[in-house]
């Protein structure tokens, strides 16, 4: 029984010990998704004709990662993304290098407005290589919060930045 109150006592007292900073709650993330008609980008080279002949890349965005920190004076939070790329190089590739244009989109849960960044990655090929994954730079992206604006309620998605041309092409073959 001695040896039961002592062991009480101990946990009590390293309990105590570990409640003498303030408790910190989790940090509410939005998770981000992929739009479905914006996660290809297909290039050939300029000209009437578009097939494999004049194909330059075939670029598919793979996934997302990141998390969140608070922002100054918790009016904030800063979301850091990064994206993941896979893309095949074409037969009608004349150089070994292509920019990969892409943005986050998000809709502001306040007043539903569309906010969006714009970033370029660049994806290299080494001689002889047809196929790579990159992932891009860490990019930031700032969400206000207060006053009717929490984080999870905001809609966040990554797509590539598409001329309409590109988002026809997306929408004729559908989601791969």
């Amino acid at each position: 029984m001695r040896s039961r109150i002592v062991l009480a006592a101990g946990l009590t007292a390293a309990l105590a010990g570990c409640g003498s900073s303030p408790a910190t709650a989790p940090l509410a993330c939005p998770t981000p998704g992929i739009l479905a008609e914006g996660a290809d980008l297909t290039r050939y080279r300029p000209g009437p004709v578009k097939d494999l002949t004049t194909l330059e890349f075939d670029a598919r965005l793979a996934g997302l990662s990141g998390g969140c920190n608070p922002g100054r004076g918790n009016r904030s939070i800063e979301m850091t993304i990064s994206a993941n790329f896979t893309v095949e190089r074409g037969a009608g590739a004349e150089g070994r290098e292509f920019d990969l244009p892409w943005s986050v989109v998000m809709i502001d849960p306040a007043d539903g407005r569309i906010i969006g960044q714009d970033f370029v990655d660049r994806v290299g090929f080494a001689r002889n290589e047809t196929r790579t994954s990159i992932q891009s730079a860490p990019v930031t992206v700032t969400l206000p919060v207060g006053e009717g604006r929490r984080a999870q309620d905001y809609r966040i998605w990554a797509t590539f930045a598409l001329t309409p041309e590109d988002l026809a092409l997306n929408r004729r073959r559908g989601p791969r």
